[in-house]
C-alpha cells in the first residue's frame, strides 16, 4: 500500500513550460514509477556542449522535513554535460524509505563557470606576453615579460638595421684591414640581432604554451532553482505534481 500511494502521488503530472535560467534550459521533468523504482527524465540544453553542470534532487515530506534519499544514479551529481534524454533513477527501498505521505521532489541544476576563458587568455598572451598569465594569477606582474619581449624585438630590429648599414660599408670598403674590421662588426651585430629576436620569440611562445597548459578550474554560479512540488487537486484528495521555480 505504501508503494501504491507513492505511485499515485507521482503518476499525475501537470504539463509545464520550459524554464530558462541564465541561458540554459532544464525541460519539464517526466516522472515514472513502476512500483519499485522512480525514473526522472529531463533534457539539459545549453549552447556550449563542453560546459558542465551539477544536478541534484531534494525531497521533503509534508512537514518540510528532508527525506534522506542518497542512492540516486544516472545523470545526477557533478560533471553532467548538456544533452537530451537525461535520466535519474531512484529505488526508495535502497535508502530504506517507504513513503506513505505526499512528498516534494525538487530537481536542481547549477552551471559551473570557468575561472578564466582559455581562448581569451591565449589571445591576450599573443598580443602582450605575460598578460594572460597576469589575468589567470589575479594580478601577479607576469606582464613584465611583455615589456621584455617587446624590448627584445625593438633591440633586435635596431641591431639588424645597424648590421645592414655596417655590411653595406663593408662591401663598399676597399681597404683590406678596414674591410675585415667592418665584416667582424657586422657579424657581431647580426649575431646580437638574431639572439634578441630569438629571445623575444621564446618569451612569446613560452607564455602561450604556459597559458594553454594551465588547467581550467571551475566555480559555481547561482541560478533559478527548478523543482517539482505537490499541488492539491480541487477534485478530492488526489495529489498532483506541479513545477516550482524558486529564484
Amino acid at each position: 500500500m505504501k508503494r501504491q500511494r507513492l505511485f499515485l502521488n507521482l503518476a499525475l503530472l501537470i504539463v509545464c513550460t520550459n524554464v530558462f535560467s541564465q541561458n540554459f534550459v532544464i525541460t519539464d521533468p517526466k516522472l515514472e514509477f513502476d512500483g519499485y523504482q522512480l525514473s526522472i527524465s529531463y533534457d539539459l540544453i545549453y549552447k556550449n556542449s563542453s560546459d558542465i553542470f551539477y544536478i541534484w534532487v531534494d525531497m521533503k515530506n509534508q512537514t518540510g522535513a528532508p527525506i534522506r534519499a542518497r542512492t540516486f544514479i544516472g545523470d545526477v551529481g557533478d560533471s553532467i554535460k548538456p544533452g537530451n534524454d537525461k535520466k535519474i533513477i531512484w529505488v526508495p527501498e535502497e535508502d530504506a524509505i517507504f513513503l506513505d505521505e505526499d512528498v516534494t521532489l525538487e530537481l536542481t541544476g547549477e552551471r559551473y563557470e570557468r575561472e578564466f576563458n582559455k581562448g581569451s587568455m591565449v589571445i591576450m598572451s599573443t598580443a602582450v606576453p605575460g598578460l594572460g598569465q597576469t589575468k589567470i594569477s589575479k594580478g601577479k606582474p607576469y606582464w613584465i615579460a611583455g615589456a621584455a619581449a617587446y624590448g627584445a624585438v625593438a633591440g633586435g630590429i635596431i641591431m639588424h638595421s645597424s648590421y645592414k648599414k655596417t655590411h653595406d660599408l663593408y662591401e663598399a670598403e676597399s681597404d683590406a684591414v678596414e674591410r675585415a674590421n667592418l665584416y667582424d662588426k657586422s657579424q657581431s651585430q647580426l649575431t646580437l640581432s638574431t639572439a634578441l629576436l630569438i629571445s623575444a620569440a621564446a618569451i612569446w611562445v613560452g607564455n602561450i604554451v604556459w597559458v594553454s597548459a594551465t588547467p581550467n578550474h571551475y566555480k559555481p554560479l547561482q541560478h533559478a532553482r527548478v523543482g517539482l512540488t505537490p499541488a492539491r487537486s480541487t477534485k478530492g484528495r488526489i495529489t498532483m505534481l506541479s513545477l516550482q521555480i524558486d529564484f
